[in-house]
């Protein structure tokens, strides 16, 4: 994949001024073939196909949607099925990622990714994204407006915010605690609600129902 004809989307719905959706934005598909931009367009992108993922990602993504949207951890995987949730072009719903290139963990740059990218190094790839891509993943923000953007990954909050967010607008900070373990929530409001949270697999991340649960709420009650 070249980076000329750059499109920031994925799979699921866009929305519209109109009819706006939420958007999920992660930092990168991973390399395999559950993940692949260009097979999952091929192959399809069921809820239940979407469950069975190793790793969970696009599992504790509908639970949190469907915490957000206010119902129980519980009814997720109904929840999700109702809504086709990422699997449908008006789903209300779209998952897509800061970086396009699939790669197996974010430290990894392969003799593939160089092929399909034309960039020796993952930095010169990041950083040719960050200058010219993210203008076009901005652009595409301000045409579409989506209702709530949700950024996954706070080491990258700065990237979301770029994309999503304004200069003038103040990052609202929420923290609540799991056991022994304190998760923060960074909150912008404005034309596009912006939410950066941990990441959905990761050790100190959103790993249990609880974490998810709180998150979906804070986010529910103070942005929407």
């Amino acid at each position: 994949m070249r980076l000329d004809d750059y499109r920031f989307d994925g799979p699921g719905d866009i929305g519209s001024a109109e009819k706006p959706s939420t958007w999920l934005c992660g930092i990168e598909f991973g390399d395999s073939e559950n993940t692949n931009p260009a097979l999952v367009a091929e192959e399809g992108f069921s809820v239940e196909k979407q469950w069975g993922y190793p790793g969970g990602y696009n599992r504790k993504a509908h639970k949190l949607l469907c915490c957000i949207e206010g119902y129980p951890i519980s009814e997720a995987f109904e929840f999700a099925k109702e809504r086709s949730i990422f699997a449908s072009p008006d789903c209300g719903y779209m998952l897509t990622n800061l970086f396009p290139e699939n790669c197996l963990t974010v430290d990894t740059w392969s003799a593939e990714a160089q092929e399909r990218t034309g960039f020796a190094s993952k930095a010169d790839y990041i950083a040719y994204v960050r200058n010219v891509c993210f203008k076009t993943m901005r652009a595409q923000v301000k045409e579409h407006r989506p209702k709530l953007f949700i950024g996954v990954g706070v080491t990258h909050e700065r990237d979301f915010v770029s994309i999503a967010s304004e200069p003038e607008i103040k990052c609202e900070l929420a923290e609540f605690k799991v056991g022994n373990h304190t998760k923060r929530i960074r909150l912008y409001p404005g034309e596009t609600p912006l939410a950066v949270v941990p990441h959905l697999t990761s050790a100190g991340g959103l790993n249990s129902n609880e974490s998810i649960e709180m998150t979906g709420k804070i986010i529910r009650e103070r942005l929407l």
